[in-house]
C-alpha cells in the first residue's frame, strides 16, 4: 500500500515544459508576485496624470488596491506572523530599514491619500519578499521569473494583434493596453534579461524548472522584440548592459577571454552594419536640444535639487515628488531613482537605498556552488546592474507600487534562499 501510494503521488506529478514529472511546488509565490505585478503597471484606461495624485480614485485603482488587499490577506491567513525578535542577516535589516523610511515618509507627505495606499503597498511587497524567504524552497524565485517571462511574451503577442489607443507622445511606440511604453520597456528589460540569463546558465547546477533551451530562446526574442518595439532607450541600455554581465559572469579564465573576444567582435560589426539604425532608434526623430536635455530630464532635475535642498534630511514625503514635478514642470515623476527618493525621502531615503543595493550587489557576486559561480549569481548580478543602468532614466527602482520596485524586494528574497543554499 505505501508503494502505491508513493506511485498515485509521482502519478499525479505535473509535466514540466522538458517533458520530465517534477515534484509538485507551492505556487502562491509566483500567483502573489503576478497579481502585484498586473495591479501595479498594467493600465485598463487612459488616465491624466494628475488624477492620482489628486486622491480620485476611480474602479481600477480600487481594483488595484483590493489585489494588494488579497495578497496581504492571503500572507496573513497562511502564516499567522507573530512579533518574535529573530537575528536576521544585514540585507534583511536594510529591506526592513528601507521599507520603513519610504512607509514612514507617507506621514509628512502633501498627498497624503496617495502617500497612504502607497505604504500600505510597499508593506505588503516586503511582507511578501519576507514570506517567500522564510517558507520556500530555493526554486521559488525561478519559478516567479518563469512566470514573469510568460507573461510579458503573452502581453508582447496581445500588445501586437490588439491595438489600444494611445496618446498622441506615444506614436510609434508599441504598449499593450494602456500601459506607458517606458513601464512596459522597463517591464520587458527585465523579462529580457531573465530568459538571456537562463538561455546562458544552461549548463549550471540551479534550483528550479528548467526548460530546454529553444523554449528560452523563443521567450527572450519576443520579449527583446516586444522591448526595441517600444523604443524606450533606458530600458534598451539596461538590458544590453544586463546581457553583457551575463556573459562576463557566465565563463572564467581564458574561456571568458575567448567570449570577450567574439562578442566585441560581433558588436563592432553590427555598430559598422546597423550604425544609422541605431542612431535612429536613440535619436527618436527629437531635436538636437531635447536630446542634449535628455528629454527635458535635466531641467527636472536641476529643479529636483533645489527642492531637495529644502529638505535635504527627511525630503518632502512620499510621492511627493510626482505632485511637485506635475505641479511646476508638467512632468511627473523624478526620471531618475535616486533623484525621486533624495525629494521624496531625503538623504535618508537615498542613503538606505544604496546601501541595500550595495549590499545585495556583495551578496550576489559571493553566491558559490561547490567553489564555481552559480546561475543565480549570473542571473542576478545581470538584473541588478541591468535595473540600475535603467534607473537612471526611470524612477521605478526608487519608487513604491511599481514592478521594478515588486522585483528588488523579489530579488532580496532570491538572495536569501541562494545563500542559504550556496552557504
Amino acid at each position: 500500500m505505501k508503494g502505491a501510494g508513493k506511485l498515485t503521488s509521482v502519478a499525479r506529478a505535473p509535466i514540466g515544459i522538458d517533458g520530465t514529472r517534477a515534484e509538485a511546488k507551492p505556487t502562491w509565490p509566483v500567483w502573489c508576485v503576478l497579481a502585484l505585478v498586473l495591479a501595479s503597471d498594467f493600465k485598463f484606461r487612459l488616465r491624466a496624470n494628475d488624477q492620482a495624485v489628486s486622491g480620485n480614485a476611480d474602479p481600477f485603482v480600487l481594483l488595484e488596491i483590493a489585489l494588494y488587499a488579497v495578497v496581504a490577506c492571503f500572507l496573513f491567513v497562511r502564516f499567522r506572523p507573530a512579533v518574535r525578535t529573530r537575528r536576521g542577516d544585514l540585507l534583511t535589516w536594510l529591506a526592513y530599514a528601507y521599507a520603513i523610511v519610504l512607509a514612514g515618509s507617507a506621514l509628512y507627505s502633501p498627498y497624503f491619500q496617495l502617500a497612504l495606499v502607497r505604504a500600505a503597498q510597499v508593506i505588503v511587497v516586503l511582507a511578501l519578499a519576507r514570506s517567500i524567504a522564510r517558507h520556500c524552497d530555493e526554486g521559488a524565485p525561478h519559478r516567479i521569473a518563469h512566470a514573469y517571462a510568460v507573461l510579458m511574451a503573452a502581453s508582447v503577442c496581445f500588445g501586437f494583434v490588439v491595438r489600444f489607443p494611445q496618446l498622441p507622445t506615444q506614436k510609434g511606440r508599441f504598449t499593450w493596453l494602456y500601459v506607458h511604453p517606458v513601464q512596459a520597456g522597463a517591464m520587458l528589460a527585465v523579462a529580457t534579461v531573465l530568459m538571456a540569463g537562463y538561455a546562458i546558465t544552461t549548463g549550471l547546477d540551479r534550483a528550479g524548472p528548467r526548460w530546454r533551451l529553444p523554449v528560452y530562446a523563443a521567450l527572450f526574442a519576443v520579449c527583446a522584440a516586444g522591448l526595441v518595439a517600444t523604443k524606450t532607450r533606458g530600458a534598451v541600455l539596461g538590458a544590453i548592459v544586463g546581457v553583457l554581465v551575463l556573459v562576463w559572469t557566465r565563463w572564467r579564465g581564458q574561456r571568458k577571454v575567448e567570449v570577450g573576444v567574439v562578442g566585441a567582435v560581433a558588436l563592432i560589426a553590427v555598430a559598422l552594419t546597423t550604425s544609422s539604425a541605431i542612431e535612429d532608434f536613440f535619436a527618436r526623430g527629437e531635436s538636437a536640444a531635447r536630446l542634449a536635455s535628455l528629454n527635458s530630464r535635466t531641467n527636472l532635475w536641476g529643479f529636483a535639487f533645489e527642492r531637495f535642498a529644502e529638505h535635504p534630511l527627511y525630503g518632502f514625503g512620499l510621492t511627493s515628488s510626482r505632485g511637485l514635478f506635475l505641479e511646476q514642470i508638467g512632468l511627473g515623476g523624478g526620471h531618475n531613482a535616486l533623484v525621486n527618493l533624495l525629494v521624496d525621502t531625503g538623504l535618508l531615503g537615498a542613503l538606505g537605498w544604496v546601501a541595500l543595493l550595495g549590499c545585495m550587489l556583495l551578496a550576489a557576486h559571493r553566491l558559490r556552488r561547490h567553489g564555481a559561480p552559480s546561475a543565480d549569481r549570473t542571473i542576478l548580478l545581470a538584473l541588478l546592474f541591468a535595473l540600475l543602468a535603467n534607473s537612471v532614466f526611470v524612477e521605478g527602482l526608487g519608487a513604491p507600487a511599481n514592478v521594478l520596485c515588486t522585483w528588488l524586494f523579489v530579488m532580496v528574497a532570491w538572495l536569501s534562499l541562494a545563500g542559504r543554499t550556496t552557504a
